[in-house]
């Protein structure tokens, strides 16, 4: 409805408030030394003309605004209420988070009958949209760049984890191991956290990634790559509908059964298709959830922090000192961070990183690679082993 605020209406006050608020930020879009030379230009525009043509006002009128929202004030102030929210690792959330609200908004501005309002225009193999949706507009694009510059980013990174505080995990992962062999339960539960930690320390792999990994491939080639005479290996297989692409793909990883410094990566991913196969199962995804689907890679993070305290307690000073260690490690990034900066120190060769992370690139080409049988995948893969093998070879 079009009209004018109530004094009386304590929330239409407040949306008086926000509204102010929310021109402000757009006004921080802009440097105050730009704004205050534009101003100055403007009053020299203005002197001309009234000076040398009588013209009583050079540039626009500017207000007042119709009486509507016609450029995303509302989003612009529930935006700003959201930001207040409290976050996880400050007071308020971040302008990452807060910003969704713009996404959501146009998500469901083009699901509406609005929708009729885009327009298309292409050239050749481009294609460009026009669309009223306010969010889109330059107002908005203001208010958003002088928000950001007001709240600014805070990136709270996962430490990476060391390589000797990785085979640390290791020793007791396999102490584990000789410990429980009245318990075969307890045995399934450490093959599987071993499993997240070698694929995601050697194979360099985020962990959203690490849990995209598939039974079928993983046990049809598990003993083709352990025969393999000059590199024997394993064949680890994401599958999914990953971002990017249409349909399922598969994505082959090589790792090294055997590491150049020793790591038995082999015996471990043997043992963890052991526990498969017992349980089974032979389809699906490794790490799976209790509905059927991948496991969060958070949901592993309670272990990870009581084994990396194990590991602290024997060796203190392998840790920052007074670090929190739930704060600063996790599965999701510190596995894939060690493992970059491991190879940068063994001097492995950047053709043999850029191979090791090229399936990423294959994510991101939007459906234009062809989609091949698991069969066709691995021989493709065999051409290139030994640069692929390497990688995790040399940890």
């Amino acid at each position: 409805m079009k009209r004018n605020p109530d004094i009386g209406n304590e929330k239409h006050m407040l949306f008086m408030q926000d509204i102010r608020h929310a021109n402000i930020n757009a006004n921080w879009s802009r440097e105050s030394s730009t704004v205050k030379a534009n101003f100055a230009q403007v009053k020299k525009l203005e002197k001309v003309g009234t000076d040398m043509f009588g013209i009583p006002s050079v540039t626009p009128v500017m207000g007042p605004f119709p009486l509507e929202d016609t450029f995303g004030m509302a989003i612009a102030a529930c935006l700003l209420r959201r930001s207040l929210d409290p976050g996880r690792n400050e007071n308020t959330i971040q302008f990452a988070t807060a910003r969704r609200f713009r996404s959501a908004f146009s998500n469901a501005y083009h699901a509406s009958k609005n929708v009729g309002n885009i327009s298309s225009m292409a050239y050749e193999a481009n294609k460009f949209y026009t669309t009223t949706c306010p969010t889109y507009g330059y107002w908005f694009a203001r208010f958003i760049l002088g928000c950001h510059k007001r709240m600014g980013d805070k990136v709270v990174q996962d430490y990476a984890l060391s390589r000797k505080i990785f085979l640390e995990l290791l020793r007791h992962l396999e102490d584990d191991w000789n410990g429980a062999h009245e318990n075969p339960i307890e045995r399934d539960g450490i093959a599987e956290f071993a499993g997240v930690l070698l694929i995601g320390f050697l194979l360099g792999l985020r962990g959203e990634e690490i849990v995209k990994t598939d039974i079928s491939g993983l046990l049809k080639y598990i003993d083709v790559g352990a025969l393999d005479p000059d590199h024997p290996h394993v064949i680890i297989p994401l599958i999914g509908r990953l971002k990017g692409e249409t349909g399922e793909r598969y994505h082959m990883l090589p790792m090294a059964r055997v590491t150049r410094s020793g790591i038995m990566a082999g015996k471990w991913m043997d043992r963890l298709c052991r526990s498969l196969l017992k349980q089974d199962r032979r389809n699906g995804f490794v790490f799976l959830g209790k509905d059927g689907n991948p496991k969060k890679i958070r949901e592993y993070n309670e272990e990870f922090y009581e084994r990396l305290r194990r590991v602290r307690v024997e060796k203190w000073f392998l840790f920052e000192p007074g670090i929190d260690i739930s704060d600063e490690y996790g599965l999701r990034r510190s596995l894939r961070r060690g493992s970059n900066t491991e190879a940068r120190n063994r001097k492995v060769s950047q053709p043999v990183i850029d191979m090791n992370n090229r399936w990423r690139k294959w994510e991101g080409s939007k459906g234009r690679r062809p989609a091949m049988e698991m069969s066709a995948h691995y021989t493709e893969i065999r051409m290139s082993l030994p640069i692929l093998w390497e990688y995790s070879f040399s940890f």
